[in-house]
């Protein structure tokens, strides 16, 4: 085969990789901008629940060691760094790291009344090699390095349910309390110094419901945050030093918050135990999978799965045989794998519902070494697609 010819050759397949390349390219960009559209869900909140485990194609398991220092309680707010997972457990505000293969590292605590302390924890998150914890009760936010060494505090001239870092500075979720008494914005964007930089979201009847919830209203979505609080049933997406709609929930007359009920009924928690509407929202969201919880009362707790593209959903019931439901705890989505925590007298049990050959040991961790400690353990789970 002659030189010119050899080369024809190669600048056809490099073009039709170049092509193939651009193509798949501009494909996944088209699947992000539609997913990204704003859209309405119909919850059917009278479906037929379908077990979680019809719906799990694998799951990993990670224990959390048990030492003399770390003895977890629960496991519900994780953020994690390049070699870390850290969270914190229980009421006794106490912070704690762990390595990828769930090994303790480290643990920290500054409640007090102090300055670099705090009364208790509500929103925490961890950006980069700072952790965050914001103290609603003092309006008070901090920062730490990933010892634990006190860092910056900030004072709040506002009182804030949720914070996250965004833009260099912060986002802050005011749920439902005015800002500069005539000002009712749910959103507000700050500077690094705490400083006003613009509002967001307005609304136009306040909310007054003595009942509150530490899951932060932000979560990181690609570059941007999604930012949803328990009391609405729509979500926005924060881009761009903006707020828009992303996804609605629609409960149809199952849904509570209505403007006229919010108006016309100033004991709001009254409601709550005399109806039986949908009045909590939490939802956990990727680029394809929506983890859905809603509640109709103080106590029961609905599950739903939700396929973004294609609209598919399924109400998800965690049963552990007829009479009790496995304490699956939803934390947050990693890629395509839906982390929540599990107690670890239910790990051997949750297994043979699933199936052992769903189920995979991450390094270091084995059944054995579960049954013997109390602490919960992390799982990642990919689910199937839903037909």
């Amino acid at each position: 085969m002659n030189m010119k010819l050899r080369f024809g050759i190669l600048m056809l397949l490099l073009g039709l990789m170049v092509s193939c390349s651009s193509g798949n390219e501009q494909k996944q960009t088209e699947q992000a901008v539609a997913t990204d559209e704003f859209k309405t869900f119909k919850i059917d909140t009278e479906a037929k629940a379908v077990s979680i485990f019809e719906l799990i194609e694998e799951v990993e398991v990670m224990r959390l060691e048990e030492t003399a220092e770390s003895l977890l309680s629960s496991v519900f707010k994780v953020s994690s760094t390049e070699d870390r997972i850290i969270f914190p457990s229980g009421n006794d505000g106490s912070i704690y790291s762990y390595s990828k293969e769930g090994e303790f590292i480290s643990k920290f605590s500054h409640v007090g009344n102090g300055p670099g302390e705090y009364e208790f924890i509500w929103s925490f998150w961890v950006d980069g090699d700072r952790i965050f914890v914001s103290d609603i009760n003092r309006r008070r936010l901090l920062s730490y390095d990933l010892e634990g060494n006190h860092l910056r505090s900030w004072k709040l001239p506002f009182s804030a349910k949720s914070f996250f870092t965004y833009d260099k500075g912060f986002v802050a979720d005011l749920d439902y309390t005015a800002f500069q008494d005539s000002l009712q914005f749910n959103v507000l964007f700050l500077d690094e110094n705490m400083e006003v930089k613009q509002m967001a979201n307005p609304y136009l009847s306040p909310l007054i419901l003595y009942v509150g919830s530490s899951v932060n209203s932000f979560q990181p979505y690609g570059k941007d945050l999604i930012y949803h609080g328990f009391k609405s049933d729509s979500v926005f997406l924060i881009e761009k030093n903006q707020v828009r709609p992303l996804l609605k929930f629609d409960f149809g007359e199952e849904w509570l918050w209505t403007e006229e009920t919010i108006k016309n009924n100033p004991r709001t928690t009254g409601l709550i135990r005399e109806t039986d509407l949908v009045w909590w929202v939490d939802s956990y969201i990727n680029e394809k999978w929506i983890y859905l919880s809603y509640k109709t009362s103080f106590k029961d707790v609905f599950k739903v799965l939700i396929d973004r593209m294609s609209g598919i959903q399924k109400t998800v019931k965690v049963n552990k045989g007829a009479a009790t439901k496995y304490a699956m705890t939803p934390i947050k989505w990693e890629e395509d794998r839906f982390m929540v925590s599990l107690q670890s007298p239910d790990v051997r049990a949750f297994i043979n519902d699933l199936g052992e050959e769903k189920v995979k040991f991450r390094q270091g961790t084995t059944l054995e070494e579960i049954e013997s400690s109390e602490n919960p353990v992390l799982l990642w789970v990919k689910f199937k697609e839903l037909k």
